[in-house]
């Protein structure tokens, strides 16, 4: 989906009151200067969302949700923020920018008449499957073990052996080439005028966005001498499949009250787990899982199994998958289906049952590269170098593991032991290594989650709770410390954005929430604005925090300095140096 510019989202915002908003879901009282009332996101018996009309905020002290108009739209209606913004937009009567119609709109088409044109393809479909010449289709899938209820239920057709089917179908209901080509159900022919049905003798799968809608198809080819067995629909205005999971929209209840999410890869890998009654299974229909999909599971689960094909390109792609999830702070485990089987074909030979018991029984994603990293060892046998590299490998996973939180430094400790004694390394030589690759992990571009794991009374956390509350002490904070100088990645990514607006006089919480890239953090910026508030004595805590994150820099540099040989004297001589030049970015380390 385009992307909204932030000036239309700025717009957005200050056209949207949150009571209003938030009073048409929930009815609230007004309490001092702030309203109060029941949290829809949690059983609330007392009332407990807080929403200030000055800030523009809403805050739940008992589930942590919070944020601004945008975040409480995602929250509520389960959209994308570009949605959620789009929903708001229509609300306060606020045309798209220009471009983006344009874009939404090639061949002069709405996004409405292309879902209109792809549910007629769909029932085009259904239909062939059931006349005589989709029989074998049909008795195909039936052998794949789909129920006709199935069949029913997620709407699986046939597209016929035919150059134009569908397009002379389409044309007598009055749709257009232009139509069909922006749909992407057929291409423009190299060989002959005019335009082919894109999908011809393949068995049909609607593919539905969240909300139900049909955006595109996926086809699996009949003749095995189609080169390509899967096709799915190319990306158009509706489709985007880096950005959509199949079975979403069957699966999104079950995978919010649960809390879990199981991913597959193919088309019938989701349904017979559906059909069998594991209700929370999606797929990435055959590509890779992206960052994209990671953001979008997110939304719905604390936890994802990831249950791909037992061969070695299906253990690959779960190694692949673990570094997004880490990113995203979402815990991920891998369920390794047994005899070389796909997650269709355990299903059907063993039923629902088996399968939500293989998913349960699933290790956690360290766990099991842990095992493969082992195996990769006793395979390299005498091969020193080998073993060597596929250990490294596993100690940058656990680095990355230990610097996004996802591991504790106990667990970390735990590891690190096994792989020094692998690897014949002392402990404390192995944790050197370990303390050097946390420290060259990037900071997390795009979280999924905001990390709540930061103590409340940490300085990181102070010098923003300040900041949201009293911008214009910035210029002091400023000429101390930097972004740089917050450790946690989220508190360091909120310290780029705070940075950023207060240098162009802009900083205030409403601003923060309605970007795009801080979506994410919303309960964790409404809890800072809320918390520094109660708080108070703006200058003393500021003072404390920065001189405590003086500190630790210091440490660090000191860290580094003694790594780098030098002897203990030439380091107090070179600390006090320093700390003369400037005491105040180099204070005394006691």
């Amino acid at each position: 989906m385009a992307r909204f510019p932030d000036h239309f989202i700025q717009q957005v915002a200050a056209a949207t009151d949150i009571v209003d908003l938030i009073s048409q879901y929930v009815a609230l009282k007004k309490r001092g200067r702030e309203f109060l009332g029941l949290c829809p996101f949690h059983e609330d018996n007392r009332p407990s969302l807080n929403v200030s009309a000055t800030k523009q905020i809403f805050k739940c002290f008992a589930c942590g949700a919070g944020g601004g108009v945008f975040q409480f739209i995602e929250k509520y209606e389960k959209l994308p923020f570009p949605e959620a913004v789009k929903m708001l937009a229509q609300r306060a009567n606020i045309p798209l920018p220009r471009a983006l119609q344009e874009a939404s709109t090639p061949a002069g088409l709405s996004k409405a008449d292309l879902i209109g044109l792809m549910t007629f393809a769909a029932k085009f479909y259904r239909q062939r499957l059931g006349s005589p010449a989709g029989t074998a289709a049909l008795s195909y899938v039936r052998q794949r073990g789909l129920s006709d209820e199935s069949l029913e239920r997620f709407g699986i057709g046939y597209a016929p052996d035919s150059w134009d089917a569908l397009s002379q179908a389409a044309s007598k209901q009055g749709h257009s080439e232009a139509q069909l080509l922006a749909a992407g159900l057929v291409a423009r022919s190299e060989q002959r005028s005019g335009c082919y049905d894109r999908f011809r003798n393949r068995l049909i799968f609607p593919i539905l966005n969240p909300a139900g809608e049909i955006v595109a198809f996926g086809g699996r080819a009949l003749d095995p001498a189609d080169r390509a067995k899967y096709l799915n629909s190319p990306d158009s205005i509706l489709f985007d499949k880096s950005a959509l999971l199949y079975a979403l929209n069957w699966s999104r209840e079950a995978i919010v009250a649960g809390g879990r999410a199981v991913v597959v890869e193919g088309y019938f890998d989701a349904l017979m787990p559906l059909q069998a009654g594991v209700g929370n299974v999606v797929a990435t229909m055959g590509t890779s899982l992206t960052d994209r999909h990671v953001r979008l599971l997110s939304r719905y689960a604390r936890e994802v199994v990831l249950v791909f094909d037992s061969d070695l390109a299906g253990a690959r792609a779960a190694e692949r998958a673990l570094e997004l999830f880490l990113l995203q702070q979402i815990h991920v485990r891998v369920a390794t289906i047994p005899e070389g089987k796909d997650p269709c074909d355990f299903c059907l030979a063993k039923g629902g049952e088996a399968f939500r018991s293989l998913v349960e029984a699933a290790p956690d994603a360290l766990q099991y590269i842990w095992g493969r990293r082992l195996e990769s060892c006793r395979q390299a046998g005498d091969d020193l170098a080998a073993r060597r590299r596929a250990m490294e490998d596993f100690l940058r996973l656990v680095a990355s593991s230990s610097a996004y939180g996802v591991i504790d430094s106990m667990r970390r400790g735990q590891l690190a032991q096994h792989i020094g004694h692998m690897l014949n390394i002392s402990p404390g030589d192995l944790e050197a290594h370990m303390r050097r690759l946390i420290r060259q992990v990037p900071p997390r571009p795009t979280p999924g989650m905001a990390n709540q794991g930061v103590p409340q009374g940490d300085p990181q956390r102070q010098v923003i709770e300040v900041l949201l509350n009293r911008p214009d002490l910035f210029d002091s904070v400023s000429a101390s410390i930097s972004p740089e100088d917050f450790a946690d990645a989220d508190m360091r990514q909120l310290a780029e954005h705070v940075w950023q607006l207060a240098r162009s006089g802009r900083l205030r919480i409403d601003e923060l929430l309605a970007r795009q890239d801080l979506s994410v953090h919303a309960a964790l910026l409404a809890e800072l604005s809320e918390g520094g508030e109660r708080r108070g004595n703006y200058e003393d805590t500021l003072a404390g925090a920065i001189e405590h994150l003086l500190g630790r820099r210091r440490k660090l540099e000191l860290q580094d300095m003694k790594s780098s040989g030098l002897n203990d004297d030439a380091l107090r001589r070179l600390d006090e140096s320093l700390r003369q030049a400037d005491p105040r970015r180099h204070p005394r380390i006691t």
